[in-house]
C-alpha cells in the first residue's frame, strides 16, 4: 500500500500547504479540531492554538520524509496535539522512586526458550489475553494505573484462560503515596497494593480522568497477585525472553518527544530518546515483539491514549536499538 493511500486526507492537504508555503490552520480548522475532541478554552485559546499550529507543521514535515523513504513511521494529529505534555509534567508532584527488587524472581520452566531459540516473535493479543485500549485523558497522568492493571489482567487471563478487564480508576483513587493518582505513580507500588488489597473490575469501578475518593473497602485475602518481578539488567534480550515465555510486561519509557505524541504508525525511532531511569516519564505495556523486513526489530506496545492514537492504540518501538527510550530500563510483571 502506498504512502498516499495510508495517510488521512487532512494530512495530504497539510503536505500540500507546506509545499505552497500557505498557512496551515484556519479559524475553521481550529474550530473543527476543538469540536472533534470537545475542547473548550476561554482564556487560553490562543496558547493552545499556537501549540496546535506547530504540531500541524511537524506532522506535514515528518510525513514528507516518510514518503521519501527516509523514516519508518508516520505522524498524525490527535487529541494531544494542542497540549504540551512536558509542561503538564512540570506542574505535577515529583514522586520519589520506590526501592526495586532484583530479577531473582524470574521463574524459568523446563520449556523456557532462550533468546537464541526464539524464532519470529509473539503477539499476546492473538491469545485473547489483552483487554481493549483505554484512554487516560489529556490531563490525567494515570498511565501507571493502565499499564499495571493491563499486566495483571493479561497474566490472570493466561493463568485462568479468562480475560477479566480490571480497573485503572481503582488504582488512581486508592493506591497510597508515593503514588499520587492523576499526578503520576509507579507500577511497582500499584502491584504491591493489589497484592494486599486486590483490584476491582473495570465494570464495577469505571474510569474517569480525575482522582477521586477511594471507594474500595479493604478485603482480607483479596490480593490477586503474590508480588512482582523487576528486571534490572537493561537487557532487551532478557526482556524478550520474559515477554515470550511468561507474558506481557509493564515498562516505562522516555515519551516527551513530538514523535511519540503524534505517532500514527510504523516503527518508532527517536534519536533524542533517553534511557536513564530519571528520564522515564510514561508507563506502557509490552504485549509482543517482531521484525519488519525493512525497518528491523520492534516491540509491540499497548498505550493508554485511546484507539484514535497510533495503530489503534498500539505502537511499535525499535527493538535491539540501544534500549530505545529506556524500554528495558524498568520492566516489571506481576506474579499470579
Amino acid at each position: 500500500m502506498s504512502f498516499l493511500r495510508l495517510l488521512a486526507p487532512q494530512v495530504l492537504v497539510l503536505l500540500l500547504f507546506v509545499e505552497l508555503g500557505m498557512g496551515l490552520v484556519s479559524d475553521a480548522d481550529w474550530a473543527q479540531y476543538k469540536a472533534k475532541y470537545k475542547k473548550q478554552y476561554k482564556f487560553t485559546d490562543n496558547y493552545h492554538r499556537a501549540i496546535y499550529e506547530k504540531k500541524v507543521e511537524a506532522v506535514a514535515s515528518h510525513n514528507r520524509l516518510y514518503s521519501e523513504g527516509n523514516v519508518g513511521f508516520m505522524l498524525a494529529l490527535n487529541e494531544f496535539s494542542d497540549t504540551d505534555q512536558g509542561a503538564l509534567l512540570k506542574y505535577r508532584t515529583s514522586l520519589p522512586a520506590p526501592y526495586e527488587t532484583s530479577n531473582e524472581g524470574v521463574t524459568k520452566s523446563p520449556n523456557y526458550k532462550r533468546y537464541d531459540q526464539i524464532t519470529g516473535g509473539i503477539d499476546w493479543r492473538e491469545y485473547g489475553y489483552i483487554s481493549p485500549v483505554g484512554n487516560q485523558g489529556t490531563e490525567c497522568l494515570s498511565c501507571w494505573a493502565f499499564s499495571a492493571s493491563g499486566a495483571l489482567e493479561a497474566h490472570l487471563a493466561k493463568k485462568h484462560a479468562t480475560l477479566v478487564p480490571l480497573s485503572p480508576k481503582h488504582l488512581v483513587d486508592c493506591v497510597p503515596y508515593p503514588n499520587s493518582g492523576c499526578s503520576g505513580g509507579w507500577v511497582s507500588v500499584a502491584f504491591n497494593y493489589t497484592r494486599d488489597q486486590g483490584l476491582a473490575t473495570k465494570y464495577s469501578y469505571p474510569y474517569e480522568p480525575k482522582t477521586g475518593s477511594c471507594l474500595w473497602t479493604k478485603r482480607i485475602g483479596a490480593g490477586i497477585n503474590r508480588g512482582h518481578v523487576t528486571l534490572t539488567g537493561n537487557d532487551e534480550r532478557e526482556l524478550a525472553e520474559v515477554v515470550y515465555n511468561i507474558g506481557p510486561v509493564a515498562v516505562s519509557i522516555d515519551h516527551l518527544h513530538e514523535e511519540f505524541e503524534l505517532y500514527f504508525g510504523g516503527i518508532l525511532r527517536i534519536p533524542e530518546c533517553r534511557s536513564g531511569k530519571l528520564h522515564l516519564t510514561h508507563s506502557v505495556l509490552v504485549v509482543g515483539f517482531g521484525t519488519h523486513p525493512k525497518w528491523g526489530d520492534y516491540w509491540l506496545i499497548k498505550n493508554s491514549f485511546g484507539t484514535a492514537w497510533g495503530e489503534s492504540g498500539y505502537f511499535k518501538l525499535a527493538r535491539n536499538a540501544d534500549n530505545m527510550c529506556g524500554v528495558a530500563t524498568l520492566p516489571q510483571y506481576p506474579l499470579v
